[in-house]
């Protein structure tokens, strides 16, 4: 088996997950998201629905003016709003807008289905040595 393609083959399972994100947000007729808009999506609807930009950058290993554009794309969708904290003016807020959390049940949809086509024919055994791979992996890369 090559050994030499392990990249590629990442990127390629990555542009899958991503047209399959996209295709059943198209299905659903949900226009504006996007796949890469669900991990500050999932970042929110594990901390409460309440993050800073910099948590929101540190939570999903994104690049603070990364995070911006896409905060500012979800804000003007109306699924986040944006404050500056009472205590802190040079702090941002970020908070689940209604629109938001009422996404959340789509959002644990697709996932799910995006998990069920990841693992069909897998063992439990199986994932766990996929995902025990793919961190130290990701480890490597850690700066």
């Amino acid at each position: 088996m090559r050994t030499d393609i392990v990249i590629g083959i990442i990127s390629n399972i990555r542009e899958k997950s991503a047209q399959f994100i996209n295709g059943e947000l198209k299905e659903r007729e949900i226009s504006g998201l996007i796949n890469s808009h669900g991990t500050i999506l999932s970042a929110m609807y594990d901390n409460d629905g309440v993050m800073t930009m910099n948590g929101i950058a540190k939570f999903i290993g994104k690049r603070k003016s990364t995070v911006t554009d896409m905060v500012k794309k979800l804000e003007k969708l109306g699924y986040i709003s944006r404050q500056k904290s009472k205590s802190d003016a040079r702090v941002t807020e970020v908070s689940l807008t209604e629109k938001g959390w009422d996404f959340r049940d789509t959002f644990k949809e697709i996932s799910a289905e995006l998990l069920e086509k990841t693992y069909a024919g897998f063992t439990e055994e199986e994932k766990e040595v996929l995902m025990g791979l793919l961190l130290k992996i990701r480890k490597n890369f850690k700066d």
